[in-house]
Parts: C-alpha cells; structure tokens; sequence
C-alpha cells in the first residue's frame, strides 16, 4: 500500500470512525476541495471537518466495511465502503431513530505531497432516512 493509500485509511479509521478531527485536519490540504460537498457544508477542509464532526456526534458505535480499497500510482484512492452505527442524535436534518443504520459510501480521493487535495464521492443514505422517518413518523 502506497503513502496515499496509508493516508486515506488513516483519515478514514481515526477520523470519521475514531472521531480524532485532528488527523483530518493534519492529512488534508488547505486549499483541499471537495467536488460534491452535502447540501450545508462547504466545499473545502472546513466542510469536510463539519461532516466528520457530524459523523462523530450523531452517530456512535461507527465501525467501517471496507468491501473494496484501490490505491493507484498517480495520487489516486478510491473506496467502496459500508458504515454501520447508531443513529443517537439529528445528523443532515434527519432525525435520531436510535437504530442500527447502514451508510455505504464510494469516494475517490487525491493526494499530492502527503496530503489530500481533492475529493469527488456519492454517499448512499437511503437507511438512515428509511429509519429516522419511520421513526418520527
């Protein structure tokens, strides 16, 4: 596995699952962005923080699936990849439902230098709605 490869697992193991915002804001790059930011959060490192740190608060007990990791020779990861958590708390307007939940996720990440400069990626929430309505409702 290459540098970049390292530096993706590591942004993904202690940031959005262990919750340290600190390796995120070590590991990307201040002029990173985001191609595909959520509604709300910006399109740079800032927005990409403001996600993992709704990550962290809404949803406990995060564990990560990896069902594919390819790391390319020229700056690129990508990651097919399954969280599974607790929905303790709002996140993205959606309320807590208190279940398990499943968010599966597909990004392709560049590095240039040891850090993340740009991020295109499509985050499949269709159970954390499923669940978080059915549980208002």
């Amino acid at each position: 596995m290459s540098n970049d490869a390292d530096i993706i697992r590591t942004i993904t193991d202690k940031g959005f699952i262990g919750g340290d915002l600190g390796t995120i804001e070590d590991l990307v790059s201040p002029s990173f962005v985001s191609h595909d930011p959520p509604p709300g959060f910006g399109a740079d490192r800032d927005g990409l923080l403001g996600i993992a740190a709704e990550v962290t608060r809404a949803l406990s007990d995060r564990r990560m699936e990896l069902d594919e990791f390819v790391d390319t020779t020229d700056g690129r990861v990508v990651e097919n990849w399954t969280m599974v958590a607790r929905h303790d708390e709002d996140i993205f307007g959606l309320p807590a439902s208190g279940q398990e939940v499943r968010v599966r996720g597909i990004e392709l990440w560049r590095c240039e230098d040891g850090r993340v400069v740009e991020h295109w990626g499509a985050i499949d929430i269709g159970d954390l709605a499923e669940k978080s309505l059915g549980a208002a409702g």
